[in-house]
């Protein structure tokens, strides 16, 4: 009884996560990683404005282990709140690459120690 209940279970897990995928689909991107009071990234080819990320998944060490310059892949909602830096939800991050503090651009990093980000 225990193995069919089990099955069930992740039959209706994978259900929901499919439901939930076609009504809010997830996006990826990826950028460089900039350690902060707020863990913040800098998108690969955009517009170089840092985006403070914000981890949705109830996992509050989402971010653990990644340094300043890291390149990383992150899965978001693609939902930008208007602040500055601009904020979003992630819900998944892979470090694709280490890096160090050089990474960065520097204007990005002048502008977020300004602000008191840094």
């Amino acid at each position: 009884m225990g193995r069919k209940v089990l099955i069930g279970v992740l039959i209706l897990g994978c259900a929901v996560a499919a439901v939930l995928l076609i009504w809010r689909p997830l996006k990826a991107g990826t950028g460089i990683y900039i350690a902060a009071g707020s863990p913040i990234i800098v998108f690969d080819g955009g517009s170089g404005e840092p985006v403070v990320m914000q981890g949705r998944t109830g996992d509050e060490d989402m971010f653990g282990g990644l340094e300043t310059g890291d390149r990383i892949l992150i899965f978001h909602d693609g939902t930008m709140m208007l602040s500055y830096p601009a904020q979003m939800n992630v819900f998944f991050c892979i470090r694709l690459e280490k890096g160090d503090e050089a990474s960065v651009p520097e204007e990005v990093m002048e502008s977020l120690k300004e602000l008191g980000w840094l």
